[in-house]
């Protein structure tokens, strides 16, 4: 029997009236962070290219997070005779050739719901970043339990994209469990940069992903989460690639890798120090979630927001044989403000993993190049929709926390709606149309919006009185004693302070943007290549169903997630 969003958002509490009252509660006493950091080399998932079709079977597993922890269950995206045990492979292939995947659903228990007797889970793989057809996008309500054909077109810019679960109701367990994997589509042309073959930028095993989570594991060793829904889930366990704490050794060269935010809740905010003088290291990102940009961005701290991505270079060149670096992390969580009522905050996270520099020479570029002077887009540049949003439709979303008496959180919305809500029927976008999308964050945390179908570029930032909109909007933020309107209104009249502009590395193509708390965060977005006249990332577009939501998982399990439709 197929279970409700309902009833697997509180298969954990015996009511929904338990769940209310313990909203917030904090995670169970669990094994502890992980005592002994850095004694495990990093796993790098396979690379599979080449393929025009691909199985690949949602499974229990057994994995093993730690070497001082034992084996426990997990589940995990495998190929025929694969034996991972946790998360998937990386799938590659080559812009605008089509791959289908056969996917199939084998899992027989989640694991994290093993305690209160729920069965097969329900699934849907959905590629995020992916330009897709709506059938072929796993959208959370488009749930198999047996087999589902997908079908990618891959008619996109070259971009790291990944797949993970979004079940309704489901997407916080399956993927914390193991069902996410990266994705890279490449330009293999003439003139491609990104071609994975080393001509311009590193290729594997210089080339590597990591997917970063944050996990706290039971006094078994199994994987643990809390009993009953909280706002945001933190763990007190980093975890690279289905490793805890991990090293990795690198050669003395250039490396490309190709980071990716897997985890349910957490923003990190990213250095690159040396172990013995804490002396911060500059990297460079060289590409976002739709693709590259057009030159590096020098760096030494970067902010990720789950569901972002960024494509990094760290040259090693310079470094002597035994020298030590450390991923340092000093993001709060939640972010930016860290513990605050209602949301009892989680462990800091200072060190996520080390590179440890070996005597061997690595890869380099050619002619020897300096990464600053890489030109990475020569044929088509990214050109700017500044202009473009001036004269561009406007629609304005609100991001809502809606609280119970006690001050705590009991369910997060877009637009004040329910997912069930058909309200997005009456304002469909139109093809080959650009728009400016606007989202008013009342909430105090920053929330990370994903679209679906398309690629993006962001605008601004603006601050705004949050207080005086809620409550000219109808919304006291305790309870939904009305329906307020739809749309949302603008939140023009409330605005505070000068526009910001984006970072300079978010000036690329984005399908995940981080809305802060009080701002106003603007974004345009081209439906198909149409739709302006300049070289867009995402190129095709459908007539149908999408989704757009928060990327936290708890939120989007709790009904921050809406459609949108194209007609």
């Amino acid at each position: 029997m197929l279970l409700t969003r309902r009833q697997l958002l509180h298969a954990s509490a015996a009511t929904g009236a338990v769940m209310f009252l313990t909203a917030g509660k904090s995670p169970p006493r669990g094994y502890g962070p992980v005592q002994w950091k850095f004694i495990d080399e990093l796993s790098v998932p396979p690379f599979v290219e080449g393929a025009t079709t691909l199985d690949l079977s949602l499974v229990n597993a057994r994995h093993q997070f730690h070497s001082t922890l034992p084996p426990t269950d997990t589940l995990a995206y495998r190929l025929p005779h694969g034996r991972n045990g946790y998360l998937g492979p990386t799938i590659v292939v080559p812009t605008g050739h089509q791959l289908t995947v056969r996917s199939r659903n084998d899992i027989e228990l989640q694991p994290l719901m093993r305690p209160f007797g729920v069965g097969r889970p329900p699934a849907a793989t959905h590629l995020h970043g992916g330009n897709v057809e709506p059938g072929q996008d796993g959208r959370p309500y488009d749930t198999f339990m047996d087999l589902r054909t997908y079908e990618y077109a891959n008619n996109q810019d070259a971009a790291g994209l990944w797949y993970h679960d979004q079940a309704l109701g489901m997407a916080r367990l399956n993927v914390y469990a193991g069902l996410a994997g990266a994705y890279l589509v490449r330009d293999v042309s003439v003139s491609g940069i990104d071609t994975g073959r080393g001509d311009f930028l590193p290729p594997p095993p210089y080339e590597v992903p990591l997917i970063l989570q944050d996990m706290s594991f039971g006094r078994s060793g199994a994987m643990a989460y809390p009993e009953a829904w909280v706002p945001e889930f933190f763990g007190n366990s980093a975890v690279v690639n289905g490793t805890a704490f991990p090293f990795l050794e690198v050669e003395r060269g250039v490396y490309r890798f190709r980071l990716y935010n897997a985890s349910n809740a957490r923003f990190y905010r990213l250095s690159l120090r040396e172990r013995s003088s804490g002396k911060a290291t500059r990297f460079w990102q060289i590409g976002t979630d739709g693709g590259l940009l057009n030159a590096p961005v020098p760096l030494t701290r970067l902010l990720i927001a789950p569901g972002e991505r960024a494509d990094l270079l760290v040259d090693f060149r310079a470094q002597p044989k035994g020298t030590i670096l450390e991923l340092a992390n000093d993001a709060p969580a939640p972010y930016p403000l860290g513990a605050h009522l209602g949301h009892p905050g989680g462990a800091a996270l200072g060190s996520i993993m080390q590179f440890r520099v070996t005597s061997s020479s690595g890869w380099a570029p050619g002619r020897n190049q300096s990464i600053a002077g890489m030109n990475l887009r020569p044929l088509t540049p990214i050109r700017r929709l500044d202009k473009v949003a001036a004269h561009a439709k406007v629609r304005s979303h609100s991001l809502i926390e809606t609280t119970n008496l006690l001050g705590r959180p009991t369910m997060m919305t877009l637009d004040n709606r329910t997912f069930t809500s058909r309200d997005y029927q009456s304002r469909p976008v139109s093809p080959e149309s650009v728009q400016v999308w606007e989202f008013a964050n009342t909430t105090l945390d920053s929330q990370p919006i994903h679209l679906h179908l398309v690629q993006f570029q962001v605008l601004n930032r603006q601050p705004f009185d949050a207080g005086a909109y809620l409550k000219n909007y109808g919304h006291t933020n305790q309870v939904l004693t009305n329906m307020p309107p739809y749309p949302a209104p603008s939140p023009s009249p409330y605005l505070t302070g000068r526009s910001r502009d984006p970072a300079p590395n978010e000036m690329g193509w984005k399908d995940t943007v981080q809305a802060p708390p009080g701002m106003v965060t603007r974004i345009v977005v081209p439906f198909g290549r149409g739709a302006v006249d300049a070289p867009v990332a995402a190129r095709n577009v459908h007539s149908g169903d999408y989704v757009w939501s928060c990327q936290i998982l708890e939120h989007v399990d709790n009904e921050m997630v809406q459609r949108y439709r194209i007609e």
